[in-house]
């Protein structure tokens, strides 16, 4: 049998939509992951501020305080999604994708959640409240 041109592109483009599709669900898992983290450690601070404390006091206890549902979230879902990352088992090849965009914007939205944001809410926050 002779393989030509036209006969590969159609299945290497319906592939490669494919992993897109799948790529995206990934992508929206992961958005989903990441508003939560930050409404868990935004709230507890908006709630630490409400009771008295000092912005920057609030938000450094409420670092402290929900960083471990945070990480529990995050680790349970990068090791749960490990075996897919690795290809390992019947039908990996096809959730490869997704398992990687989530494990790799997971790691670093993680770090950006517990770092970034409390900063940029520390330099800004009153400005925020005062514009409401």
């Amino acid at each position: 049998m002779r393989t030509t041109v036209e006969t590969i592109t159609p299945r290497t483009r319906r592939g490669v939509e494919l992993l897109l599709t799948v790529f995206a669900i990934g992508l929206t898992l992961l958005i989903g992951l990441i508003v939560k983290n930050g409404i868990i450690l935004i709230d507890y601070a908006d709630r630490l501020e409400l009771a008295g404390h000092e912005r920057r006091e609030a938000l450094a206890r409420a670092g402290a305080i929900r960083l471990r549902p945070i990480l529990m979230t995050t680790l349970c879902t990068l090791f749960g999604l490990l075996p897919l990352a690795l290809g390992l088992g019947a039908g990996a090849e096809l959730q490869k994708p997704l398992a990687i965009a989530v494990i790799g914007g997971l790691s670093v939205s993680t770090l950006v959640t517990l770092f970034f944001v409390p900063a940029v809410l520390a330099v800004t926050g009153d400005r925020l409240t005062d514009a409401r």
